[in-house]
């Protein structure tokens, strides 16, 4: 008869009870991981019927990520180009204050402070060109491994050929050597003196903008490639006319200036200039407008980023106070299955009866 109360009370109910302390131990130390945590489990299995949405929230907040951050490197890389561009104005502003003393007071002093002005833009004019975002060349669009500018502007080749042209200003009227000029800065062919992927036409640089995903299925161009036409129907570039034009006039002290070509030649840099400084502008206004929608898009996608989070929250965020009151009624029931354990164990026969 003992025997059998024992087994019954140890091999039965107890077993039942460690069982239940069992399960209750497990409860337990999820509720106090995801108190601790914050979230309903570690993994998705352990979401039951909310994984299938947390599976399909989880890349789209990622792929978010990503667009966020190719805007976020567009954005960067706008802001150096347009740093470059303004100091590229400033060169073109100063060729353009050159010009209209030479066009006044003809003397060798001003002759020669203007050519050594424009040699030394010409060195600042390529450096510029060749700015850097990052490991990217800004100037170069989608090319943007390799320098745009392949040798210095000052001593190129295109520079030599340009100065013996102006050498020749007497035997050779200010309109040849204007539209001779004009041609050789227009050259297309590779080190002229721009790398291969740049040396091409104003229209077709245009094209070769950086493209950068900002969205599904959502591409857009930002940049400028340094040999581009100012706007997608204009026929000239505005930074081969400048490098053309600071090439003549670092070429001036080879010329006469007793010649009556000299002043047509200077009136007609002027003219140019004027033409380099819209077109510059026009750049300047281009990239504006870029960056201003770079920033539209990227608030969208901010947007877009906490609301996917929000929605993920709300499958995997555990309710922190419901979890409260949770390890609380855990602890509590725990408490008392210890108890009865422990009574349990010291009952003898007597107590059954």
């Amino acid at each position: 008869m003992t025997g059998t109360i024992s087994s019954f009370g140890f091999g039965g109910i107890s077993s039942q009870l460690l069982l239940g302390v069992q399960n209750l131990s497990q409860s337990q130390s999820s509720l106090q991981l995801e108190a601790s945590t914050g979230v309903l489990s570690s993994s998705y299995a352990g979401l039951g019927a909310s994984r299938t949405q947390a599976l399909a929230l989880q890349p789209a907040i990622t792929q978010v990520s990503a667009w966020t951050s190719n805007v976020t490197n567009a954005q960067n890389t706008l802001t150096t180009t347009q740093t470059a561009l303004s100091q590229i104005s400033t060169i073109a502003q100063d060729l353009t204050s050159s010009l209209s003393t030479l066009g006044s007071t003809l003397t060798y002093s001003t002759v020669t402070t203007a050519a050594t002005a424009a040699q030394s833009a010409l060195t600042s004019l390529g450096n510029l060109l060749n700015t850097k975002q990052g490991d990217s060349y800004v100037f170069a669009g989608q090319q943007n491994t390799t320098a745009p500018v392949s040798t210095d502007l000052g001593t190129s080749d295109l520079a030599t050929q340009i100065e013996q042209v102006v050498s020749q200003l007497g035997s050779t009227s200010a309109d040849d050597v204007l539209s001779t000029t004009e041609d050789l800065a227009s050259n297309t062919a590779a080190g002229q003196p721009f790398s291969a992927a740049v040396s091409t036409s104003p229209d077709q640089a245009y094209q070769q903008k950086m493209q950068v995903v900002v969205g599904q299925s959502e591409t857009v161009s930002v940049g400028m490639v340094a040999t581009q036409s100012a706007t997608s129907t204009s026929t000239t570039s505005p930074i081969r006319d400048l490098m053309r034009n600071l090439m003549v006039v670092a070429s001036l002290g080879s010329s006469s200036t007793s010649t009556s070509d000299y002043s047509s030649l200077i009136s007609g840099l002027q003219s140019s200039m004027e033409t380099v400084t819209s077109g510059l502008g026009d750049m300047s206004g281009l990239l504006g407008v870029q960056q201003n929608s770079l920033t539209t898009q990227a608030s969208m996608l901010s947007q877009m980023s906490s609301a996917l989070t929000t929605q993920l929250g709300q499958v995997k965020d555990a309710d922190l106070a419901q979890v409260s009151t949770q390890v609380t009624d855990t602890n509590n029931q725990l408490q008392a299955s210890y108890s009865l354990i422990a009574d349990m164990k010291g009952m003898t026969l007597a107590s059954y009866l």
